[in-house]
């Protein structure tokens, strides 16, 4: 199976989330790097385990070398100004994956402990994720 080069933006409890399974043995996703500002524990992790911790321009200046940038600041200005810089860049072979691919791609590298149960409706599975992050 081909290996496909990413980059995580974001590394907060979702990113960080991410960032741990695309580090597993058996993901077909080589992360190049990771872009976050704060001092997070997805931050720290990606430091121990020598991912290049790089600015958001560092990244686009990557170039084809990123074959898929996750977004996953949930912050729709991070989202503007990343592919505002990679149209600048003349990238149009580096792809942002939508919020619903990279929650698909999660889903699928997560296995089952992450996937919802199919018999509930939409909003009780967001009030069950919401209760679990509680305890």
């Amino acid at each position: 199976m081909e290996n496909h080069n990413i980059a995580i933006i974001g590394l907060g409890r979702v990113g960080t989330a991410f960032l741990k399974k695309t580090l597993s043995s058996d993901c077909v996703m080589n992360l190049r790097a990771v872009c976050e500002m704060c001092d997070t524990p997805g931050r720290k992790l990606a430091e121990e385990k020598s991912v290049p911790v790089m600015e958001l321009n560092e990244i686009i200046a990557l170039g084809i070398e990123i074959e898929v940038i996750f977004d996953l600041t949930g912050d729709a200005n991070v989202s503007r100004i990343l592919h505002e810089k990679l149209r600048q860049s003349g990238n149009s072979y580096t792809d942002v994956a939508p919020v619903r691919v990279a929650r698909l791609v999660w889903a699928m590298i997560a296995g089952d402990e992450y996937l919802p149960d199919l018999g509930k409706s939409k909003n009780q599975i967001y009030a069950d994720m919401l209760l679990e992050g509680l305890n």
